[in-house]
């Protein structure tokens, strides 16, 4: 996990943001999305670098586009046709904008 990174505030606060982006999934859902969301970009982070295995700054660099596909290739192994697989790709660019708001919020992004 990355220094500093708080997972519940993280979930409330991309919940929020997800339901005000007109995501009506259960509660329980919702957050259970989030925290494997979370997993699935901390383990990219530190695949490509951006933290280390300590959780601190890396040298490598976020792209949004290639983070957006492992993210969903992570999530998606469940998605059972294409509606899921829709339904699925836009609870990640919301949860994705969500983070990012979270972690400039939270002062983790240069």
């Amino acid at each position: 996990m990355m220094q500093g990174y708080d997972m519940e505030s993280a979930v409330a606060f991309i919940a929020k943001a997800m339901r005000k982006a007109g995501h009506k999934n259960p509660q329980q859902e919702l957050e259970g999305f989030i925290r494997r969301a979370i997993e699935a970009d901390m383990t990219y982070m530190r695949e490509i670098d951006v933290i280390d295995e300590n959780g601190m700054m890396g040298e490598g660099e976020y792209d949004d586009d290639d983070a957006f596909e492992e993210l969903l290739d992570v999530l998606a192994a469940d998605a059972q046709d294409d509606d899921a697989m829709n339904a699925l790709a836009q609870m990640l660019d919301s949860y994705m904008a969500a983070q990012q708001d979270f972690m400039e919020a939270a002062g983790l992004m240069e």
